[in-house]
């Protein structure tokens, strides 16, 4: 990404240890696709702005066998309930609220939502998500703070890495 000052990556990426809870219908199976819990292996690649803001992420993860149509269809049944994630994460207070958001379509399924926080500071904090099953993987498009310049340019970084998924699956 040209607009990132720089990017990490990191893989392959553990398991929260002990498990996140996530209490209310559906809002496990939400926070679980989310931070890919039962994935055979994910990834991570984050991009950073100046002044080491974090700009987005992806996260794509590989699931043996039906794996991936099943944290989809788990992930969008959730999404029908649960209207709020909270819990406690080994990097602080989970407590972000769920929109969904109209999805276009992208890989063999999508969904895209908005997790809406009050950052440290007191400032809304937006992540925008695109959730997307191509065969038996999955990847986490997100973004962080889109209302504020520089965008991150999430249309380009989905766009780029659904031609190399579908690209590696088709051969």
């Amino acid at each position: 990404m040209p607009q990132a000052e720089r990017s990490t990556v990191q893989g392959p990426v553990p398991r929260y240890d002990p498990r996140v809870r996530v209490p209310g219908r559906g809002c496990q199976d939400v926070f679980d696709a989310l931070v890919a819990h039962h994935a055979s292996t994910s990834v991570i690649q984050d991009f950073w702005w100046k002044g080491t803001r974090w700009g987005g992420r992806t996260w794509l993860a590989s699931y043996a066998g039906a794996g991936a149509a099943e944290r989809f269809q788990k992930l969008t049944d959730g999404l029908k309930s649960c209207g709020t994630l909270v819990g406690q994460t080994s990097e602080g207070r989970l407590n972000s609220r769920i929109s969904q958001v109209r999805t276009a379509a992208f890989g063999d399924e999508a969904v895209t939502l908005d997790l809406s926080s009050t950052g440290p500071d007191g400032t809304a904090l937006v992540d925008h998500h695109t959730w997307v099953r191509v065969g038996s993987l999955t990847v986490d498009m997100s973004d962080r703070g889109a209302e504020r310049p520089p965008r991150f340019p999430i249309d380009v970084v989905i766009d780029r890495q659904l031609d190399r998924l579908t690209r590696e699956s088709r051969t």
